[in-house]
């Protein structure tokens, strides 16, 4: 597998001026901090990956964003929005976890400090390419400004290896494990009672369970609603939320859980398919339809092992 340690050159050297970029809106949280929205869902051609929602924090003459996009151009184009509204360009980059939709845009920062754990470094070296190569076959034409010698993984490691807390310029931090071994960074502006947690929390929707482990996900969203209480969370995707969006997903999975087993004691095929596994508290949900199935698949799939081992 290669591995990457240093990069060739970055993607967007020769980029057109700004005038040229997409358009990127920034929503306002507060006087200092703002968001970029969304898209519900996973990674598609419509979408062009853009599933992760962004939030940037100014902080006297430093301005942070978490996220940096899922490629290149899009990168480009948050830079832009920020120069624009605030009059002074991205200083520091967080990815939170190793994930394509967060950190591809990587590379239109070139003269920003970029920050991770240790362990989302180290993973993020290892799996970059592969993960380009999916990103890119999942959003087409969206694409097009992927290129392997475009991938930048940041210099800045967050914390020794293995710390679970600590604090960053204007955060306080936390470590949260959504599988054994994958962690995401949860970050809580000091001075704001504003945290965000990408790849925890799904506002209005149910959480996606991709590349989890339940049992992991539940022990971190009832940290993180220790670590939340009293503040406005802005998740990976859906509006500013509360303490009952976290409240709602970890009811969501002991559910999911429980009502998983009995299908799979009996030996029901339907299960392992998606199928026959129904919530009907959560069905009004946007991402019912197509997500339930998926998550139920996922949870099968973790118990069947521990059920027959």
């Amino acid at each position: 597998m290669l591995v990457l340690a240093s990069f060739a050159r970055p993607v967007l050297a020769a980029a057109p001026d700004c005038g040229t970029a997409a358009a990127v809106t920034l929503l306002p949280v507060s006087t200092d901090v703002w968001r970029v929205p969304a898209a519900r869902g996973e990674s598609d051609a419509t979408n062009g990956g853009q599933v992760v929602q962004f939030v940037v924090v100014r902080d006297g003459a430093r301005v942070w964003i978490v996220g940096s996009g899922p490629t290149p151009a899009a990168g480009f184009a948050l830079g832009c929005a920020v120069r624009h509204q605030l009059g002074r360009p991205v200083t520091d980059v967080i990815n939170t976890r190793a994930a394509p939709e967060l950190s591809m845009g990587n590379s239109a920062f070139v003269a920003a400090r970029q920050w991770a754990l240790p362990d989302v470094i180290a993973a993020m070296r290892t799996r970059c390419p592969a993960c380009l190569d999916r990103l890119k076959a999942r959003i087409g034409p969206h694409g097009d400004s992927l290129r392997l010698d475009g991938i930048r993984v940041p210099s800045h490691p967050i914390g020794r290896p293995g710390a679970t807390h600590s604090r960053l310029g204007p955060f306080d931090w936390r470590a949260f494990a959504r599988a054994p071994h994958e962690r995401t960074l949860v970050l809580r502006l000091r001075r704001e009672r504003i945290v965000i947690a990408q790849g925890l929390v799904w506002a209005g929707d149910l959480p996606n369970l991709r590349d989890t482990r339940s049992a992991t996900l539940l022990a971190s969203l009832r940290a993180l609603q220790r670590f939340a209480h009293g503040t406005r969370v802005l998740g990976e995707q859906g509006d500013i939320a509360g303490p009952a969006a976290i409240a709602r997903h970890i009811d969501y999975v002991e559910r999911l859980r429980r009502a998983a087993l009995p299908h799979l004691i009996r030996g029901d095929v339907d299960g392992a398919a998606g199928v026959g596994v129904e919530l009907p508290a959560f069905g009004a949900l946007p991402g019912y339809a197509a997500g339930h199935p998926l998550n139920v698949q996922r949870v099968w799939r973790e118990l069947e092992p521990e059920l027959f081992r």
